[in-house]
């Protein structure tokens, strides 16, 4: 093959969004199971529940990251109907409700508890950039994503706006614990609506993936009149 050529070829994979999608998000489940692992191991040993709760919801976002890889992969492999795009987009959006009931009661539990962590120094702020750049990066990509046209895509897309939500939790619950700043002030009076807020637009991205697949259901059977016709 041609210089030229695999250089159109690598061009044509970076601008095909499904494919890079997916190809950077197969990295992304190790990491999330080496974390999950050492935050649970961590939190076991120093009696941490902050930690424990933490592995635990890594161990839920690299599940929901396999499982639509699996389906998807299922699907394209077999072509059963049980694996079709709709059905894959349906469970995942059920999952993803699942997920949000799940995070709501940990929530609850966090503050009637007043379960903490801290994050001593700079590693705070650097938490915060990185905070920043997830919850960015995960709007413009959820939008990309519904450029693609690609449920699989959503769905993977979905998972990280619903995983910079969270971090953006975690840090709120951080800034609480920093005494006399402007952030500490500002956290302690947004700190039941940043919550309430994320609970919301997770619940809101499950239902509009059930309310799509109802309608792509509804274009099947239309589709299937129109053949026999």
């Amino acid at each position: 093959m041609s210089e030229n050529k695999v250089k159109r070829s690598f061009w044509d994979f970076a601008r095909d969004y499904k494919k890079t999608t997916v190809l950077l998000t197969l990295p992304s489940i190790p990491f999330d199971i080496i974390y999950g692992i050492f935050c649970f191991l961590v939190g076991l040993f120093t009696g941490s529940m902050w930690l424990m709760f933490m592995s635990f919801y890594h161990f839920i976002l690299c599940f929901m990251r396999v499982n639509i890889l699996y389906r998807a992969g299922r699907g394209r492999l077999t072509h059963e109907k049980r694996f079709s795009e709709r059905k894959n987009y349906f469970k995942f959006s059920r999952n993803l409700i699942l997920f949000d009931i799940i995070l709501a009661v940990t929530m609850r539990f966090i503050y009637q508890n007043r379960i903490e962590h801290d994050y001593p120094g700079i590693i705070l702020y650097i938490f915060m950039a990185y905070v920043a750049y997830k919850v960015i990066l995960a709007v413009i990509n959820i939008f990309r994503a519904h450029r693609s046209h690609s449920v699989t895509t959503v769905s993977l897309r979905k998972i990280g706006i619903a995983d910079a939500l969270v971090s953006l939790l975690v840090l709120q619950w951080a800034l609480v614990r920093t005494k006399g700043t402007v952030f500490a002030d500002l956290s302690h009076s947004v700190e039941a609506y940043i919550g309430i807020a994320a609970i919301i637009i997770i619940f809101l991205m499950g239902v509009a993936g059930i309310i799509t697949c109802s309608k792509m259901k509804k274009q099947e059977k239309e589709e299937i009149i129109s053949n026999n016709q």
